[in-house]
């Protein structure tokens, strides 16, 4: 064979193998660094790269790259080798096999000359002839126990239930125009009141508050039990579908640069009606993908740890933060600081504003509490034993003290939401766990049922800011306003996942 034809026949072969080698390498790398996906959170996710939407994480770029590119290359190179090998043995059976025998029975004595020649026939007559075939069927093996390629994603009430129940947000924006700041506190829940479970109401501070209102049942729907998916569901009104496990470990999606771009949410309906739009957290934007979501959305000022450091506001090593942070974290009652500064800075302005606030000093297991405040509240134990009680006393206790500075800043047309993002992730030996609310809105708004969800906030803060919403129920997106009667409310208790047309739209994933 002349060498021309020799090289065509070996890249013929590499291109081949390397395919083999990439498919069934692949199945592993997926499940190793996503879990196991169906086929339509993988289809999901290359609709994320195709359109723009998901850009290189360094880390998942290099870990691709070699487990997917360098190996299945090294592979192929080796199996083509190993293959001529054998063939030029089996060929030169006279003469090669002997010479070859001869090494080894330098390793090994009484090496036997035709069982070696043996395997090598079997391996080249049946093991080379039938290996793509043997590729092939391991390959399919392999996606079928490292992913969930070959299954239908548990479609309990999926997503029918949002395409049909969605409501475009359709509103216009009456005479005045109010201001809103809505606190989300990390994990607060009315369940921190019951002073069977912790012998005191840790919550005294904050309740009974002149001129609020609460709903009574404020109830978590699976799948919003964390702060990205609440801050989203809250906001716009629909889920943070589960396409893939990123969005339960989101740093899997660090690459991502939009988050649901086309989807109608609170600050993109302030955005038109020229309000500012203000975030402001103790936390690093970047964390769970949070900064995406409001540059998706039209905020325009976003503050999050590390700004808050550079302009000088204290940090703590006791608050939460991440380790890389060797400067530490911000507690509550720096954040709160930091935010009426924010809101003496728009008195001035006086332009119309939303300010978003999200704490961490609550965050589980026990809290992340101020030192200062524990030396208040703990004084018969080490300040260095204190439980979620002790952080959940505090932030009550700063977050009264935010509300009172608030009322004497008298700022115009501006009213106040605090919630808790979501429930606490860890068992409180209650049945009944609802999250704390507590709406400081004019007084002609009254509320009108005892249950609501993070969707139901979305048209609720709507109409506490004066906007009307165009039809009888007061609903936008999935949710119903609380300020609204609506005999034929409905409480939602499943999650929904799975894959829908209209959610994709939203993602601008489809060409309608």
């Amino acid at each position: 064979m002349s060498l021309i034809k020799q090289k065509k026949k070996f890249f013929i072969y590499l291109i081949i193998y390397f395919f083999l080698f990439l498919f069934l390498i692949l199945p592993l790398w997926l499940n190793k660094k996503f879990g196991s996906l169906y086929l339509e959170q993988f289809i999901f996710n290359l609709k994320l790269i195709y359109y723009g939407y998901l850009d290189g994480d360094s880390n998942l770029v290099n870990s691709a790259i070699k487990w997917l590119a360098i190996i299945p290359l090294i592979f192929s190179i080796i199996l083509i080798l190993l293959i001529n090998f054998i063939n030029f043995i089996i060929e030169n059976e006279d003469n090669s096999i002997e010479i070859l025998i001869e090494k080894l029975k330098k390793i090994k004595k009484n090496f036997r000359n035709y069982n070696l020649f043996l395997v090598f026939r079997f391996v080249g007559t049946y093991f080379i002839k039938y290996l793509i075939f043997i590729f092939i069927v391991l390959i399919i093996i392999f996606f079928y126990l490292f992913t969930n390629f070959f299954k239908e994603p548990d479609t309990v009430k999926n997503l029918d239930f949002f395409d049909q129940n969605y409501e475009y947000p359709v509103v216009s924006q009456n005479e005045d125009k109010y201001n809103l700041v809505v606190v989300y506190v990390e994990s607060l829940e009315e369940t921190f009141s019951n002073t069977k479970i912790f012998g005191e109401n840790l919550l005294k501070d904050i309740s009974n508050k002149n001129n609020s209102k609460k709903v009574k049942y404020f109830y978590q729907i699976p799948g919003t039990g964390y702060t990205l998916s609440s801050l989203v569901s809250s906001q716009c009104g629909i889920p943070l579908l589960q396409y893939k496990d990123s969005f339960s470990d989101i740093i899997h999606l660090r690459g991502l640069n939009k988050l649901l771009p086309n989807l109608t949410c609170l600050s993109d309906l302030l955005y038109q009606n020229s309000y500012e739009n203000i975030f402001i957290s103790s936390d690093n934007l970047s964390n769970s993908l949070t900064d995406k979501f409001l540059l998706s959305h039209h905020y325009t000022k976003l503050l999050g740890l590390n700004e808050l450091k550079e302009l000088g506001y204290q940090t703590s090593k006791k608050a939460y933060h991440y380790k890389k942070n060797w400067t530490g974290g911000i507690h509550d009652n720096i954040l709160f600081e930091a935010s009426l500064d924010i809101l003496k800075e728009q008195k001035i302005k006086k332009n119309n504003f939303f300010l978003t606030i999200m704490t961490l000093d609550t965050h589980a297991p026990a809290g992340y509490p101020n030192v200062e405040c524990l030396k208040k509240t703990i004084k018969d134990r080490n300040l260095n034993n204190f439980t979620i009680s002790d952080s959940v006393k505090c932030t009550s206790k700063y977050l009264n003290e935010f509300i009172n500075n608030l009322n004497k800043l008298d700022l115009e047309n501006t009213f106040l939401v605090i919630v808790g993002d979501h429930l606490l992730m860890q068992d409180l030996n209650s049945n009944d766990r609802y999250i704390y609310n507590n709406f400081f809105v004019k007084d002609e708004l009254k509320i009108m049922r005892d249950y609501m969800n993070h969707y139901d906030l979305f048209p609720s803060l709507l109409e506490a800011m004066n906007f009307r919403i165009h039809n009888k129920h007061g609903k936008a997106g999935l949710g119903y306003s609380i300020f609204v009667d609506n005999p034929d409310y409905k409480k939602i208790s499943f999650l929904m996942k799975g894959s829908s047309k209209l959610y994709d739209k939203f993602w601008g994933l489809n060409e309608d």
